[in-house]
């Protein structure tokens, strides 16, 4: 039972650290809550043949990929993405994939994110040359009547098989994942997509996270102090 009560508190304190990530970005743009969800895996019956059985149960965390609100910057490089789809973006450690459009012109002249890294175009690393910057609701980015590049936007399968990689950045989960043009997104020049935590649900779950810590806690003491008086007791026997 201590065990057991031990687990129990160890997945309570890790949900507790995600729920409170969750709140610390709930003003970063693009960002996407994460949780943890509870699970059973099937696994086949090695003896026998084997029909499907539950090998275990576990807790994996999750990404939530739903839309945040949009927030309308009227700064001409800002970009939100509606409807599906990720922005693509050029990094040390390959490619990889973003909703966060808080986007600037770097040193070189290229669209960078807000950590410096380059924004893919379809014809590769977008330049920009000096004066102002629109961008169109198909991604094309232009200057002075004269289209430099469309964003390359991009979609995966659901649900998306992506990992978090700082920076407001996912990787995919497998080297093999492809992405493919995601249809029906839309571009949206001078706003972004903020952050899709609630934060009123997000505290709601904080303080239940934390109450049922603090009920496990207790029970688990109750556990050890009876145990004790078990060991005690059959010690004078």
């Amino acid at each position: 039972m201590i065990q057991s009560l031990a687990a129990s508190m160890q997945t309570l304190w890790q949900r507790h650290e995600v729920i409170a990530n969750n709140l610390a970005n709930a003003g970063s743009i693009g960002f996407k809550a994460d949780d943890l969800e509870f699970i059973r895996v099937a696994a086949q019956v090695a003896s026998g043949g084997g029909a499907a059985g539950t090998a275990g149960t576990g807790w994996i965390p999750w990404t939530d990929f739903s839309e945040g609100p949009l927030q309308v910057t009227g700064r001409d490089l800002d970009v939100a993405l509606r409807g599906p789809g990720f922005l693509v973006v050029d990094t040390p450690r390959g490619l990889r994939y973003t909703r966060a459009g808080a986007l600037s012109v770097g040193r070189e002249g290229f669209l960078v994110t807000s950590s410096g890294f380059r924004v893919l175009g379809e014809r590769g690393p977008i330049l920009v040359p000096a004066g102002p910057v629109s961008i169109t609701e198909q991604g094309a980015v232009e200057s002075k009547g004269r289209t430099l590049d469309t964003f390359r936007v991009v979609d995966f399968p659901r649900p998306y098989p992506l990992v978090k990689d700082g920076d407001g950045l996912f990787a995919p989960a497998s080297p093999a994942l492809e992405a493919t043009t995601a249809a029906g997104a839309q571009v949206m020049g001078g706003a972004l997509e903020g952050s899709n935590v609630n934060v009123v649900r997000t505290m709601v779950d904080m303080i239940e996270t934390l109450r049922r810590y603090e009920a496990a806690q207790r029970a688990m003491q109750a556990a050890d102090e009876a145990a004790r008086y078990a060991a005690n007791d059959m010690g004078k026997i």
